[in-house]
């Protein structure tokens, strides 16, 4: 069975309970790390697993994986049958998602139940949970090697559903256009969905081979927080792991920009009245969350809380836009502003937010500014330790990282960074992409307007 390594962790943290209430890593082995955070101040606890892969392929065999291993299993092979039994499990959730993180591409399977002293008859909930969540992952409703034909259709039809609402969200739209313009060359670029295309053309017995090689090359990172059962339920999942044949990892190398070249223009027309104005940026960095504490501190002054310049700026003093906010992707390393605008303005305000980075960089933030930000900061990391869900995705924001890093220590180097600092990530963030989603007049507003 495989065995835990030594780490320098457990991370003891400052929170009150009567449990360990601390952060607590261990490395299985180089392709399987183990989260936890042990405590009793809430109802509800969370387990999931995260599998991590290149993003790279054919993203849609993968992308598909986790709906259609919540939905059923070999034991439960159907949907119906999966309900009932977490129905019976007290209500518990059973919840699958894809994302990209830097460009690797995370499949996720989530788990949320009742903790197990709420049990009524004592019974051991989360070992119970984690014995679902495995056979779901491990053990998938599979026949003759191939999953079953009308669970892979309705997947498809509901994958399409998802990406037509992307284009329907004309704000996150907008921004997935800047960013495939940006990041052309970039694995970045590429949708954690796929393409229309590849999703069409997906057969049952190519997602039970895609299924095969998941298992066999991702790298997992199992979560466990609140009052679970952290060495039973890591067990198990060991146990599981260790029927794998031929495992062999496979990890994503982000590609990280410092700076661009001539910033590119890119645009559509959409029959709405506000236009979307999207601004993309290299900040500097040569690898994933390089200075984050220095360079995430510069987005916030520049366009994070209502003291930011965008918002105090662009959006109160001048009336030039609808919302005007900045966006820091660390695993990336790139900067993104938003802004909803009158089509007639969009010059004018693109103008005065290339303007506010000017003056950021001529010395324009002050020791008063700062310490807004670290306040508002403070307060925002450490809200982390509020909801299970929180630390759940605390763990999830780090998924990709070799060093672990808890909240506290973040805050830390937040309340260290300077004014001088800020300036300086300022001089380094160069405009790499321009693109206006520009609303012709005509059409409804959107729900995100």
């Amino acid at each position: 069975m495989l065995k835990y390594k030594k780490s320098d962790y457990p991370i003891p943290t400052e929170r009150s309970g009567t449990m360990n209430d601390q952060f607590v890593i261990q490395t299985i082995d180089e392709g399987f790390r183990v989260c936890s955070y042990e405590t009793d101040r809430f109802k509800t606890g969370i387990l999931s697993v995260n599998l991590v892969l290149p993003l790279e392929g054919n993203i849609a065999e993968k992308a598909m994986l986790p709906t259609l291993l919540c939905a059923s299993c070999k034991a439960h092979p159907d949907l119906l049958s999966m309900n009932r039994t977490l129905a019976g499990l007290y209500g518990a959730d059973l919840a699958p998602s894809v994302a990209k993180h830097g460009e690797n591409l995370v499949l996720r399977l989530s788990m949320t139940q009742i903790c197990d002293r709420f049990a009524l008859e004592g019974e051991s909930l989360s070992l119970e949970c984690a014995k679902l969540l495995c056979s779901a992952l491990f053990e998938p409703n599979v026949t003759n090697g191939a999953f079953d034909a009308g669970e892979v259709e309705r997947e498809k039809r509901i994958m399409l559903d998802r990406l037509e609402a992307q284009k329907n969200n004309k704000r996150a739209y907008a921004m997935k256009q800047m960013i495939e313009l940006m990041c052309a060359d970039e694995a970045f670029s590429l949708s954690a969905l796929g393409t229309e295309e590849d999703i069409r053309a997906l057969t049952p017995e190519q997602l039970y081979a895609s299924w095969q090689d998941l298992l066999r090359s991702a790298f997992v990172q199992l979560q466990i927080v609140g009052d679970l059962q952290v060495e039973a339920i890591t067990d198990l999942f060991c146990s599981y792991f260790d029927r794998v044949e031929g495992r062999s990892v496979r990890r994503g190398q982000t590609q990280v920009l410092p700076t661009a070249a001539a910033p590119k223009r890119g645009g559509e027309e959409e029959d709405v009245r506000q236009s979307k104005l999207v601004l993309g940026f290299r900040c500097g960095m040569t690898e994933p969350f390089e200075n984050y504490a220095a360079v995430r501190t510069f987005a916030d002054l520049y366009g994070g809380g209502t003291y930011s310049r965008l918002f105090l700026n662009v959006r109160e003093k001048q009336s030039l836009c609808y919302y005007c906010s900045a966006r820091f992707l660390g695993a990336k390393g790139i900067l993104i502003v938003q802004s909803g605008v009158e089509t007639e303005n969009a010059g004018k305000a693109e103008t005065e937010i290339l303007r506010q980075l000017d003056e950021m960089r001529e010395g324009g933030v002050t020791e008063e500014d700062l310490q807004k930000s670290h306040r508002s900061l403070r307060e925002y990391y450490l809200s982390v330790f509020d909801t299970p869900e929180e630390l759940d995705g605390w763990f999830y924001s780090q998924v990709t990282d070799d060093e672990f890093q808890t909240p506290e220590e973040l805050v830390d180097e937040l309340q260290a960074v300077t004014v001088d600092e800020v300036v300086a990530v300022a001089e380094a963030v160069t405009l790499d992409t321009v693109f206006l989603l520009k609303g012709t007049g005509d059409g409804p507003e959107t729900e995100e307007d």
